[in-house]
């Protein structure tokens, strides 16, 4: 990317925060001249305001030396913000906001955001492995930090001194997800968008609801009525067999249920269990396949998803996302970011989060292999200072996030969810609700993907879990203790 000419009095362009309704910072009272009064000893005591951006408020600015942020990343993926940066203002309001953000936090702390596209992973090993260091922050897919870890390439971001992960701009539910013997490698915060793209939600046909006469889910959410029972009651209600010809087609039938399942991880999270766990006491990944709680929500879950099960089908995504766009569909599951996909919906529609298994449960939601950040274990001087450049990363990512949690990601939610066709305001809601709450999966984090379509053959098939597992073991065992081996080996 062609380095661009910083202006030097760039003026900030603070959109509301998060949860505030504020739209402007306070004006500065103004000063009130000298004068008689009737009573001489009065103090005008100003008016406290609370500031829209209080997190960009506090945050540490400082001068980095003009150094150039040097990150690696994907090519931009049109259906999904995998994306950190613009090269120009183009008139679409997120990609806007993100430009101008990053060239007031360029000005701010006299940095300067050079991005290299394509070949992220393979451009990071190369920089560590040859030692250059020309490789500051690399954004890719969750899937390909397993690979790094076992190979030593990668410097946890909670050892960075700069860096402050309690902070709400630093995902907490990644933290407690995805750490590892005591190390978050994942940089889940605040800067790009995929890790909100990457949502995996239901949207629903508000007029399928009215029509069949179901109760609204996003109701049932709020009263912690939201379970898959309640789900299938509503899924064999509206499904039609239109011609009457014994046979469900995604290109003419009325459903339940079209889009992803995958892996049936959402309903996962959302009843407070997963397939595989880690165990930082006694440092081992661990199968939960067997374990009876989760295998009677697995039975639940097939419920909806079992083969001979006619009310649902995700045998073809895009027939799928034309069936709920034609109103032939109740629910459609995808990520959050299908939303670019739905413009032509002219039914009313909204979104929800998967149900759960039981009332009660504590749920998370879960985020399908999202685009996150790696931090290489060498980078270079880039401002003369002799000395590797971990300190100032950790400046530049703590103002990239707190700017953007009190700034751009109000105009993210806006976009996402407030729009044409969706369901007014309270899907806005849903969806912060759900963002507070983000949860991970270690399947995919440390690369256990037979473990995941071995389980789903499961749930498809109604098929013996104590049996598939026993099977299972011995391989999974094998390959997780090698994969924390080689980490342990690699760790100060």
């Amino acid at each position: 990317m062609k380095k661009r000419i910083i202006a030097l009095c760039l003026t900030a362009i603070l959109l509301p925060g998060l949860f505030s309704a504020c739209s402007e910072t306070p004006e500065k009272a103004e000063e009130t001249p000298t004068q008689q009064t009737a009573n001489p000893e009065a103090i005008a005591i100003e008016e406290e305001t609370e500031s829209p951006t209080p997190y960009w408020d506090a945050v540490r600015k400082e001068d980095l030396g003009g150094m150039n942020v040097n990150i690696t990343c994907a090519n931009f993926t049109s259906n999904y913000y995998n994306v950190v940066d613009w090269d120009e203002i183009s008139g679409e309001m997120l990609a806007d906001a993100m430009y101008d953000r990053n060239r007031y936090i360029e000005s701010q702390l006299n940095c300067l955001m050079a991005l290299n596209y394509s070949q992220e992973v393979s451009k990071l090993e190369q920089s560590v492995i040859s030692g250059s260091g020309d490789v500051d922050l690399t954004y890719a897919l969750l899937s390909n930090g397993g690979g790094l870890l076992q190979k030593g390439y990668l410097t946890p971001f909670n050892k960075l001194e700069t860096i402050d992960m309690t902070q709400p701009y630093w995902d907490q539910g990644s933290q407690r997800d995805l750490k590892l013997l005591g190390q978050m490698f994942y940089g889940f915060v605040d800067f790009g968008f995929d890790h909100y793209d990457s949502m995996t939600v239901l949207f629903y046909n508000g007029e399928l609801l009215t029509q069949y006469q179901l109760e609204d889910p996003q109701e049932l959410f709020l009263e912690d009525a939201w379970t898959i029972d309640k789900m299938v009651e509503q899924l064999k209600a509206v499904s039609t067999d239109v011609d009457g010809n014994g046979q469900f087609s995604l290109r003419k039938d009325i459903y339940g249920l079209v889009g992803r399942e995958y892996n049936f991880q959402p309903i996962q999270h959302t009843s407070g269990v997963r397939l595989v766990t880690w165990d930082e006491e006694e440092r081992v990944f661990q199968l939960n396949m067997v374990d009876e709680h989760f295998i009677d929500i697995s039975a639940a879950i097939a419920a909806i998803y079992a083969k001979t099960n006619p009310y649902t089908d995700y045998s073809d995504y895009d027939q799928a996302r034309i069936a709920f766009s034609d109103g032939r569909a109740l629910y459609y599951s995808r990520l959050l970011g299908d939303f670019r996909q739905l413009r032509e919906v002219e039914d009313d529609y909204g979104v929800i989060c998967f149900p759960k298994y039981e009332v009660g449960c504590e749920s998370s939601y879960f985020i399908q292999n999202p685009t996150t950040l790696f931090l290489p274990l060498i980078v270079g001087d880039d401002n003369g200072d002799r000395e590797e450049d971990f300190n100032e990363i950790g400046i530049f990512l703590e103002a990239q996030g707190a700017y953007t949690f009190d700034s751009t990601l109000n105009v993210y939610i806006e976009n996402a969810v407030i729009g044409k066709g969706m369901r007014d305001e309270q899907s806005a809601e849903m969806v912060r609700i759900m963002i507070q709450n983000r949860s991970f999966d270690l399947t995919q984090a440390y690369n256990f993907p037979s473990i995941t379509s071995n389980y789903a053959a499961c749930v498809t098939t109604s098929g013996n879990y104590a049996s598939v597992a026993k099977k299972m073991e011995r391989n999974f065992n094998k390959s997780a203790q090698k994969i924390v081996a080689e980490i342990e080996e690699h760790l100060d």
